[in-house]
């Protein structure tokens, strides 16, 4: 009775489970790719009572027979040596400063009156005097350009599907003060402490790239810091942070940053004014190596 209860059992389960009735275990090695780099396009093929796990470069999958097709199927077209990219990623940064001054200053009158009007003290820039005995006018007239340009391009190999990183900088020491309170006897006694302190300012960038084709995906985060050679101490900081594709061997805009500031004074028949304009742009380009 027993052993004819156990046969219907199984038979029953078998009726109506037939695909776990036809899994089979299998292990499958890969030539180029990690099973961490594979699972996650392979899982989706597996049906509910199918599974997969990676050990040691190898797929240890159990699956139907056709599960099993479909995924070497797949394998076939995914476990290739990967590509080898050279990524170049340049950041520039643009400064135009223009400065425009123009001043009347002289001293004009006769014996019973006479009209003085200073000049700033400047004697820079171009100056044209005008003189009749004792008056003189002295009219001053600066325009001036000043035009900088700074770039930096960085190159790294990386295989696709792979990370990579690249970065580069300079530490240097900065004047620091702080002021100590202590109780001494009772009384608070203030301190002044002076110390070095490093600052670093780097350049570099990471990366991951994704080819599918001639079109290549990146997830990448450039960055790029500068020390303030006017304020001492301080560092310029840019960052981007982004996910872009594009066209391998085009250069690919990531962002920009533009910044203009101006600025009027006026004085006694006089005036002055200047413009600061910046630019700032981050591109990247992904070649593949032969």
């Amino acid at each position: 009775m027993r052993l004819f209860s156990a046969l219907f059992l199984a038979g029953a389960l078998a009726a109506a489970s037939p695909a776990f009735a036809q899994t089979t275990v299998e292990v499958i090695p890969l030539s180029y790719r990690s099973s961490e780099q594979v699972i996650p396009v392979i899982q989706p093929l597996l049906g509910r009572d199918s599974s997969v796990s990676g050990f040691q470069n190898q797929l240890v999958i159990r699956a139907t027979p056709a599960e099993l097709a479909q995924v070497r199927r797949v394998l076939a077209s995914i476990d290739k040596a990967p590509r080898r990219l050279l990524i170049t990623v340049r950041q520039d940064a643009d400064l135009e400063r223009d400065r425009r001054e123009a001043e009347l200053s002289g001293s004009i009158g006769n014996d019973n009156a006479r009209v003085t009007i200073p000049g700033s003290g400047s004697r820079s820039g171009g100056n044209v005097v005008l003189r009749d005995g004792d008056d003189r006018l002295r009219a001053r007239i600066i325009d001036s350009r000043q035009i900088s340009r700074d770039s930096s391009a960085q190159t790294i190999q990386v295989l696709e599907g792979s990370s990579a990183f690249i970065r580069i900088g300079e530490s240097r020491p900065v004047r620091s003060r702080q002021v100590v309170r202590t109780v001494v006897n009772g009384q608070i006694v203030d301190r002044v402490v002076e110390g070095t302190e490093y600052r670093d300012a780097n350049t570099g960038f990471s990366v991951l790239p994704r080819l599918q084709g001639d079109i290549v995906t990146l997830d990448i985060n450039p960055q790029r810091d500068t020390f303030d050679d006017q304020r001492r101490g301080t560092v310029n900081v840019q960052r981007v942070t982004t996910t872009v594709s594009g066209r391998l061997g085009e250069w690919i805009d990531l962002g920009g940053v533009g910044d203009s500031r101006s600025d009027e004074r006026s004085v006694l028949l006089g005036r002055s004014s200047g413009r600061i304009e910046e630019r700032r742009g981050v591109q990247v380009r992904v070649e593949e190596l032969p």
